[in-house]
């Protein structure tokens, strides 16, 4: 057993969730002690309306990039691959429509409201003829992804005809993602995001509702799982953010470790799936340089990614391709549509763009991921367990940096109730998935419905 396991087990990190308090991110200066001033409740329709003189500043820069040499034959081993860029570039000047998916983006009713001191994003959609359960499901997304990450699901999770259960979707985006304002003060964290989403839901009537996320939005869930579970019917995610077990929990790592087949009954997939957690710091040193940049200096690569189309281009749309399947970086177009259309790929860069918010994506790494400021690492969330009031779901889809054995699942959410390997699909599950997605979302509500 090695020193590191050793101490976890006889002496486990005290869990300490962070206290209920309220905050306040608004753009006014306040003196020490004064109250921030009261949210203005009103609930606002919101339509994306870029004018054309962002459109025309957007061609110009595009028509004057530049671009660099890459060395021949790497395709994306370095990177973002040059010449799959330039034909993106062109691709975007020539044949892109914003004004096309500027209009389904606005197809599903949008609004924004005050939380916090800030305006804040989403959509929310209900069925159109509701027949059955219809169950509130708030859907967070992660980053470099965005609220239009899930539009491909809302038709289906939308659709009560399926057996008599439906959901009314309620999408937000993360403050300083998307057309979500962006925070002005510092110390905005996934628990921040956590309380502004609770009160979004509440503002909206919706008391119990469902939660799912992926990346970010995963950890944002389980955020809400475990300090407002009595608003939560149930929490279901497709990454696992939790981390190493501590105390007697650490007997079934070190069994699966050195006990395998007792462990995992023959299980494979299981198997396999711990194994690669054992050997993850090699993938994790390769991929994880935008994390240590974020959790660090996100301001210094703010400007270039805020100025540059291009710069951002290759800077989103490399992890829709790293994450999607990591054997990608051997294709020469990175395997970029073969899971997305090039349209559905620049809408999303173009969130970004025209809402000139990628650096703040980036300080939200560093309010949580930082060593010296992170909420996570003050508060241990990773390592918290989720009531067992709450019941949990959990979907592996198969090329996921990060895939997790059910009874690793188990230690952070006591009343798993349901488990599943799905057959394809990556990072962003939502977004290359739809159907899988919605299907498996559909399925773990039968169980909560049905469980009581």
């Amino acid at each position: 057993m090695s020193k590191s396991s050793l101490r976890r087990l006889l002496l486990p990190h005290k869990i300490q969730l962070p206290p209920l308090t309220d905050g306040w991110y608004g753009r006014a200066s306040l003196a020490k002690g004064e109250q921030p001033p009261p949210d203005d409740p009103t609930i606002n329709r919101f339509n994306v309306n870029i004018s054309a003189e962002e459109l025309d500043d957007l061609k110009k820069k595009l028509k004057s990039a530049r671009y660099f040499e890459a060395i021949e034959g790497t395709n994306f081993r370095y990177g973002f691959s040059a010449e799959t860029l330039t034909q993106i570039v062109d691709y975007w000047l020539n044949k892109y429509d914003w004004r096309r998916w500027e209009n389904e983006l606005n197809k599903y009713d949008q609004f924004k409201t005050q939380i916090e001191g800030l305006d804040i994003h989403y959509v929310h959609i209900r069925p159109k003829n509701p027949n059955g359960v219809v169950i509130p499901l708030l859907a967070i997304h992660g980053w470099p992804g965005s609220f239009f990450e899930y539009y491909k699901t809302i038709p289906i999770l939308t659709d009560s005809s399926l057996e008599g259960l439906s959901f009314e979707v309620v999408i937000p985006s993360i403050p300083g993602y998307g057309f979500s304002e962006a925070p002005h003060k510092e110390g905005f964290s996934f628990i921040s995001a956590a309380r502004v989403f609770v009160k979004l839901m509440k503002r909206l009537g919706l008391n119990r509702f469902l939660v799912h996320g992926g990346d970010w939005g995963s950890m944002i869930s389980k955020t809400i799982a475990l300090m407002y579970p009595e608003n939560v019917r149930g929490i279901h995610t497709t990454f696992y953010t939790s981390s190493q077990p501590q105390g007697a929990d650490n007997f079934k790592y070190l069994m699966a470790k050195y006990l395998p087949f007792i462990m995992f009954n023959n299980r494979e997939s299981q198997r396999t799936m711990f194994n690669d957690l054992l050997h993850y710091k090699s993938k994790w040193f390769y991929e994880s340089g935008y994390f240590h940049l974020h959790s660090t200096k996100p301001e210094t690569i703010g400007p270039a990614l805020t100025d540059s189309p291009i710069g951002l281009a290759a800077y989103i749309l490399e992890k829709f391709s790293a994450w999607t399947d990591p054997t990608n970086v051997f294709k020469p177009d990175g395997g970029l549509t073969e899971k997305f259309t090039m349209d559905e790929l620049l809408t999303n860069v173009m969130i970004y763009w025209f809402s000139k918010n990628i650096t703040s994506s980036m300080r939200f790494y560093k309010e949580n991921g930082c060593p010296i400021i992170g909420v996570y690492h003050k508060y241990r969330i990773g390592a918290a367990k989720v009531s067992p009031t709450v019941p949990a779901g959990y979907a592996v889809f198969p090329k996921e940096m990060v895939r997790v054995p059910e009874f690793i699942v188990r230690m952070a959410f006591e009343n798993l109730v349901h488990y599943t390997e799905l057959p394809s699909g990556g990072h962003f599950g939502a977004f290359e998935e739809p159907k899988l997605l919605a299907e498996d979302l559909r399925k773990f509500a039968f169980t909560v419905v049905t469980k009581g």
